[in-house]
């Protein structure tokens, strides 16, 4: 990396571009952002420390005034028990990729991929869009749709400004948790320079922990290496999303073999051919670990293979009113079992879009059931309650899943009218809502 230019550097120390009035980003293609952070946490009969790194490229600029970001966030975390003092040199980093098209007031492009492991608000929080907010406070809602961030008014400091923000939504109450953070913007640069935040939780762990995040470094690329760390860029996403579609859909384990067993070696070929040294290393990782993801995928099929195309297992349990409820009833209809508890916080974010598939087939032959396994029925009302859902929650147990071959939450399994399984879904995705449509549509008659 080149250091930074002459005229980049005057440009962020007079702060020529800054808006005088409101905090805003200044970023430029070309530009490296790094910022490193540490935090501890204290829970019951236990301490834990976490370290993070992440770096931000910007790789462009849009038409529309947005610019587009690379965004790379790495943690690694450590735990001991009360007395002894964790030790994070064990651990490694892990490391994970977004792209993301940035507006200067902090909006996200339509078009950016950031996944639910890289948090871009951490450190590229929404900014106030007038001078109105700016003094009473803003709202940002985050991308699954079951919360957001809160923020408050602005107030002036040496070189910038500072606001806070704190979670907000279902997801607090589930968990009785908090989370909030205080941002030093600085006006000069047009980039957060420093964060604090604190956070706690009652639900399954009880404790409470502080962080800090520093702004670091500001580098910038010259032109012919931006351009190759853009196809860089360009390479990993489309290998990364081609071993994650891999075998999308397949069900038969023999075939999922062969198709994720091809993925493999396709991605050893982008491997092979990548130049960029932050790529290469990202997919050695994917490669070394793929194996244990085509065992994990096929053994999920050859398991859902036991009891897909075949009649459903019986089952008879009582809802949250109380009602006995029976599988047999719902003959004729298409049903969709959604599987929970209420420590699955991927189960929680899923919920949002059960309530628009359950609201999409309202008035049609479509059940579509809560199946929850907590042991308390309390947990279980609380979250129906807090979510809204707007479909019966089902008290089953912990032996029904195993039955469907459930052993990760969420599942999610469709049965059709004749009562025969004909779909399931694993795990938390962003498409659930659309995925889990085109199956009950293709269920129902013409």
């Amino acid at each position: 990396m080149a250091i930074m230019t002459a005229v980049l550097a005057a440009l962020l120390a007079t702060g020529a571009a800054a808006d005088e009035e409101l905090p805003r980003y200044r970023l430029e293609p070309g530009m490296v952002l790094t910022y490193k952070g540490a935090g501890e946490s204290r829970y019951t009969g236990m301490t834990a420390a976490t370290e993070s790194e992440t770096t931000a490229w910007i790789v462009g600029r849009n038409p529309d005034g947005s610019v587009g970001v690379v965004m790379r966030q790495g943690s690694r975390y450590a735990s001991a028990r009360d007395g002894d003092k964790p030790d994070l040199n064990k651990e490694e980093m892990e490391y994970n990729f977004a792209r993301f098209d940035l507006f200067p007031d902090g909006r996200f492009g339509s078009n950016s991929k950031i996944g639910s492991r890289v948090r871009p608000r951490a450190n590229f929080p929404r900014l106030p869009d007038d001078r109105a907010q700016a003094e009473a406070g803003w709202f940002a809602p985050d991308g699954d749709g079951v919360g957001g961030s809160r923020y408050e008014g602005l107030k002036t400091e040496p070189g910038g400004w500072t606001f806070r923000s704190d979670d907000e939504g279902p997801e607090t109450q589930v968990y009785e948790s908090t989370n909030g953070s205080t941002f030093h913007f600085d006006a000069g640069r047009g980039l957060v320079k420093r964060i604090e935040s604190e956070h706690s939780q009652d639900y399954g762990f009880h404790g409470k922990g502080t962080g800090t995040i520093e702004f670091v470094s500001l580098e910038t690329l010259d032109a012919s290496k931006l351009a190759a760390f853009v196809q860089g860029a360009e390479t990993y996403f489309a290998a990364d999303k081609s071993t994650v579609d891999a075998g999308e859909g397949e069900r038969d384990p023999e075939k999922l073999q062969a198709v994720l067993n091809s993925a493999k070696a396709d991605l050893i070929k982008a491997r092979d051919a990548m130049t960029e040294p932050i790529f290469r290393e990202a997919l050695d990782r994917r490669v070394e670990r793929f194996d244990s993801s085509i065992r994990y995928a096929v053994d999920d099929a050859r398991r859902f293979a036991e009891i897909l195309g075949k009649p459903a297992a019986a089952w008879k349990a009582r809802d949250l009113d109380g009602r006995e409820r029976d599988l047999a009833d719902h003959r004729g209809k298409v049903v969709v079992l959604d599987f929970w508890y209420r420590g699955c916080g991927w189960c929680v974010k899923a919920m949002p879009q059960m309530n628009q598939v359950a609201e999409r087939f309202a008035g049609k032959p479509v059940a579509v059931l809560g199946m929850n396994t907590d042991e308390k029925e309390d947990d279980a009302k609380l979250v129906a309650d807090v979510m809204g859902l707007k479909y019966d929650t089902i008290r089953v147990g912990r032996e029904l899943p195993g039955k469907y071959g459930v052993q990760g939450f969420p599942t999610v399994i469709v049965i059709d009218p004749e009562g025969v399984v004909r779909d399931v879904h694993v795990g938390y995705s962003k498409d659930l809502r659309e995925k889990l449509s085109r199956s009950i549509e293709a269920l129902l008659p013409k």
